[in-house]
């Protein structure tokens, strides 16, 4: 049996539609910051002497802190202070994530809103991660 050139193109073609089609996961870039399923921002810039990489190791290990924190079990409220050009997120005295001038570089906002946007989604992130605690901002 012969097997003609179109049918073998054509079966070529069918063969990459699927592989194109085929929903495949996303992968989350190596500054994504997520927290119980919810996406708290993306770290893009180097800032503070940190890579892109440190910083976002760095945020991640204060997010542990604070859900491995026992007073942080009922839940707490995050705040954003200003300190110089920079904005931190905090609970109680623990600075989750530092947002500095070099993060809002393309942006129409502010250090404080970048700050104050990321803490709502982190307080939501915390309370889905503990849900026995309701976190939220001031």
């Amino acid at each position: 049996m012969r097997v003609h050139r179109w049918a073998v193109g054509a079966a070529a073609v069918i063969a990459f539609a699927i592989v194109v089609a085929t929903p495949r996961p996303s992968r989350a870039d190596v500054g994504d910051i997520s927290v119980g399923g919810v996406w708290v921002c993306r770290i893009t810039q180097p800032a503070l002497g940190l890579t892109v990489e440190e910083r976002a190791v760095q945020v991640n290990k204060q997010i542990t802190e604070a859900l491995s924190t026992p007073k942080f079990r009922r839940g707490a409220t995050i705040g954003v202070r200003a300190d110089g050009p920079v904005a931190k997120i905090m609970i109680d005295t623990l600075v989750i994530v530092t947002v500095t001038p070099e993060d809002i570089k393309g942006t129409t906002v502010t250090t404080m809103e970048l700050a104050r946007q990321w803490a709502k989604r982190l307080a939501t992130g915390l309370s889905r991660a503990l849900p026995d605690a309701e976190f939220h901002t001031f």
